[in-house]
Protein backbone atom coordinates (compact mmCIF):
# COMPACT_ATOMS: atom_id res chain seq x y z
CA UNK A 1 0.00 0.00 0.00
CA UNK A 2 1.80 3.24 -1.07
CA UNK A 3 1.71 6.36 0.69
CA UNK A 4 3.22 9.52 1.01
CA UNK A 5 6.12 8.79 3.16
CA UNK A 6 8.61 6.57 1.37
CA UNK A 7 10.32 5.12 4.25
CA UNK A 8 6.62 3.70 5.75
CA UNK A 9 6.84 0.32 3.88
CA UNK A 10 10.35 -0.49 5.26
CA UNK A 11 9.11 0.34 8.86
CA UNK A 12 6.44 -2.50 8.19
CA UNK A 13 8.79 -4.93 7.11
CA UNK A 14 11.09 -4.16 10.15
CA UNK A 15 8.54 -4.13 13.12
CA UNK A 16 7.23 -7.20 11.61
CA UNK A 17 10.37 -9.13 10.96
CA UNK A 18 11.07 -8.06 14.54
CA UNK A 19 7.74 -9.29 16.13
CA UNK A 20 8.66 -12.48 14.02
CA UNK A 21 12.16 -12.64 15.11
CA UNK A 22 11.33 -12.20 18.90
CA UNK A 23 8.61 -14.97 18.76
CA UNK A 24 10.62 -17.69 16.88
CA UNK A 25 13.11 -16.84 20.25
CA UNK A 26 10.61 -17.22 22.38
CA UNK A 27 10.01 -20.89 20.56
CA UNK A 28 13.07 -21.59 20.59
CA UNK A 29 13.90 -20.94 24.04
CA UNK A 30 10.95 -22.74 25.03
CA UNK A 31 12.12 -25.94 22.77
CA UNK A 32 15.24 -26.15 24.28
CA UNK A 33 13.53 -25.44 27.80
CA UNK A 34 11.58 -28.75 27.42
CA UNK A 35 14.86 -30.42 26.07
CA UNK A 36 16.68 -29.74 29.00
CA UNK A 37 13.89 -30.42 31.16
CA UNK A 38 13.91 -33.72 29.63
CA UNK A 39 16.85 -34.43 30.04
CA UNK A 40 16.98 -33.61 33.56
CA UNK A 41 19.54 -30.33 33.07
CA UNK A 42 18.52 -26.50 33.98
CA UNK A 43 16.13 -25.29 31.80
CA UNK A 44 18.02 -22.21 32.43
CA UNK A 45 21.27 -23.68 30.71
CA UNK A 46 20.57 -21.91 27.32
CA UNK A 47 20.10 -18.62 29.03
CA UNK A 48 23.03 -19.02 31.02
CA UNK A 49 25.28 -20.14 28.06
CA UNK A 50 24.34 -16.54 25.99
CA UNK A 51 24.95 -14.83 29.50
CA UNK A 52 28.60 -16.44 29.73
CA UNK A 53 28.83 -14.20 26.86
CA UNK A 54 29.19 -10.73 28.88
CA UNK A 55 30.34 -13.07 32.57
CA UNK A 56 32.51 -15.94 31.13
CA UNK A 57 32.40 -19.36 32.90
CA UNK A 58 30.75 -17.89 36.44
CA UNK A 59 27.20 -17.60 33.92
CA UNK A 60 26.74 -20.77 33.21
CA UNK A 61 25.26 -22.29 36.21
CA UNK A 62 22.43 -24.63 36.89
CA UNK A 63 19.47 -22.91 37.82
CA UNK A 64 17.88 -19.59 37.38
CA UNK A 65 20.99 -17.02 38.71
CA UNK A 66 21.32 -12.97 38.66
CA UNK A 67 22.83 -13.47 35.28
CA UNK A 68 20.08 -15.22 33.57
CA UNK A 69 18.00 -12.44 32.28
CA UNK A 70 20.81 -10.85 30.73
CA UNK A 71 21.42 -14.33 28.75
CA UNK A 72 17.45 -14.01 27.76
CA UNK A 73 18.11 -10.32 26.53
CA UNK A 74 20.63 -11.00 24.69
CA UNK A 75 19.02 -14.23 23.00
CA UNK A 76 16.03 -11.77 22.21
CA UNK A 77 18.07 -9.07 20.71
CA UNK A 78 19.80 -11.34 18.48
CA UNK A 79 16.92 -13.20 17.15
CA UNK A 80 15.35 -10.38 16.96
CA UNK A 81 18.01 -8.56 15.07
CA UNK A 82 17.97 -11.41 12.92
CA UNK A 83 14.44 -11.30 12.44
CA UNK A 84 14.42 -7.86 10.98
CA UNK A 85 17.54 -8.92 8.49
CA UNK A 86 15.34 -11.69 7.14
CA UNK A 87 12.11 -9.17 6.86
CA UNK A 88 14.12 -6.94 4.91
CA UNK A 89 15.87 -9.45 3.02
CA UNK A 90 12.56 -11.79 1.96
CA UNK A 91 10.30 -8.27 1.70
CA UNK A 92 7.07 -9.29 0.97
CA UNK A 93 8.11 -11.46 -2.22
CA UNK A 94 6.87 -14.64 -2.78
CA UNK A 95 4.03 -17.13 -1.29
CA UNK A 96 3.61 -18.19 1.81
CA UNK A 97 5.53 -21.50 1.35
CA UNK A 98 8.24 -19.92 -0.37
CA UNK A 99 8.91 -17.32 2.73
CA UNK A 100 7.94 -19.92 5.25
CA UNK A 101 11.02 -22.17 3.06
CA UNK A 102 12.98 -19.36 3.47
CA UNK A 103 12.72 -19.11 7.17
CA UNK A 104 13.81 -23.01 7.90
CA UNK A 105 16.56 -22.27 5.56
CA UNK A 106 17.74 -18.77 6.88
CA UNK A 107 17.15 -20.36 10.66
CA UNK A 108 19.30 -23.93 9.95
CA UNK A 109 21.96 -21.29 7.94
CA UNK A 110 22.00 -19.23 11.41
CA UNK A 111 22.49 -22.27 13.53
CA UNK A 112 25.61 -23.54 11.36
CA UNK A 113 26.98 -19.72 10.73
CA UNK A 114 27.12 -18.90 14.46
CA UNK A 115 28.05 -22.49 15.89
CA UNK A 116 30.65 -23.36 13.62
CA UNK A 117 32.28 -19.32 13.41
CA UNK A 118 31.12 -16.97 15.13
CA UNK A 119 30.33 -18.33 18.98
CA UNK A 120 33.96 -19.93 18.34
CA UNK A 121 35.46 -16.30 18.20
CA UNK A 122 32.93 -14.62 20.28
CA UNK A 123 32.25 -17.11 23.13
CA UNK A 124 33.75 -20.39 22.99
CA UNK A 125 31.57 -22.00 25.70
CA UNK A 126 28.73 -21.68 23.56
CA UNK A 127 30.00 -24.44 21.44
CA UNK A 128 31.54 -26.32 23.84
CA UNK A 129 28.93 -26.91 26.25
CA UNK A 130 25.49 -26.05 23.94
CA UNK A 131 23.11 -28.71 23.19
CA UNK A 132 24.13 -29.18 19.89
CA UNK A 133 20.18 -31.14 18.56
CA UNK A 134 18.48 -29.31 20.43
CA UNK A 135 19.64 -25.96 19.70
CA UNK A 136 19.17 -27.57 15.43
CA UNK A 137 16.00 -28.21 16.43
CA UNK A 138 15.58 -25.06 17.98
CA UNK A 139 16.72 -23.21 14.74
CA UNK A 140 14.08 -24.78 12.98
CA UNK A 141 11.38 -24.25 15.56
CA UNK A 142 12.88 -20.32 15.18
CA UNK A 143 13.18 -20.22 11.01
CA UNK A 144 9.77 -21.94 10.89
CA UNK A 145 8.22 -19.73 12.99
CA UNK A 146 9.97 -16.33 11.49
CA UNK A 147 8.70 -17.52 7.83
CA UNK A 148 5.42 -18.36 9.09
CA UNK A 149 4.94 -15.30 11.20
CA UNK A 150 6.90 -12.86 9.02
CA UNK A 151 3.72 -12.41 6.65
CA UNK A 152 0.68 -12.65 8.81
CA UNK A 153 2.70 -9.77 10.94
CA UNK A 154 3.25 -7.82 8.17
CA UNK A 155 -0.36 -8.23 6.96
CA UNK A 156 -1.23 -7.11 10.49
CA UNK A 157 0.67 -3.74 10.56
CA UNK A 158 -0.60 -3.03 6.89
CA UNK A 159 -3.89 -3.76 8.02
CA UNK A 160 -3.78 -1.53 11.04
CA UNK A 161 -2.84 1.66 8.62
CA UNK A 162 -5.52 4.11 8.56
CA UNK A 163 -5.00 6.91 5.47
CA UNK A 164 -4.26 9.93 6.76
CA UNK A 165 -7.45 11.39 4.93
CA UNK A 166 -9.56 9.46 7.24
CA UNK A 167 -7.98 10.30 10.09
CA UNK A 168 -8.35 13.66 9.59
CA UNK A 169 -12.22 14.76 10.91
CA UNK A 170 -14.50 16.35 8.42
CA UNK A 171 -15.36 20.19 10.08
CA UNK A 172 -18.07 21.71 8.32
CA UNK A 173 -17.79 25.29 7.19
CA UNK A 174 -18.18 28.38 9.32
CA UNK A 175 -21.58 29.85 9.94
CA UNK A 176 -22.71 32.53 7.38
CA UNK A 177 -20.27 30.38 3.80
CA UNK A 178 -22.34 28.02 2.27
CA UNK A 179 -20.73 24.82 0.27
CA UNK A 180 -19.91 25.40 -3.37
CA UNK A 181 -22.83 26.12 -5.54
CA UNK A 182 -23.72 24.91 -8.97
CA UNK A 183 -24.96 27.88 -11.21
Amino acid sequence: MPSGNGHRPNWFLAVAGIEAGIVGALVLLGYVALDSAWHRHSIWSVPNLFASTFYGESAYQPGFGARTSVGVALLLFLYGVLGLLFALTVRDHGTRMRVLLAGLIYGTGWFFLSFDILWKHVNPLMKLYSPDRAMLVGHLLYGGTLGRGFPAYLKSIRDQEVPAAAKAPVEPPPPGIEGPTAT
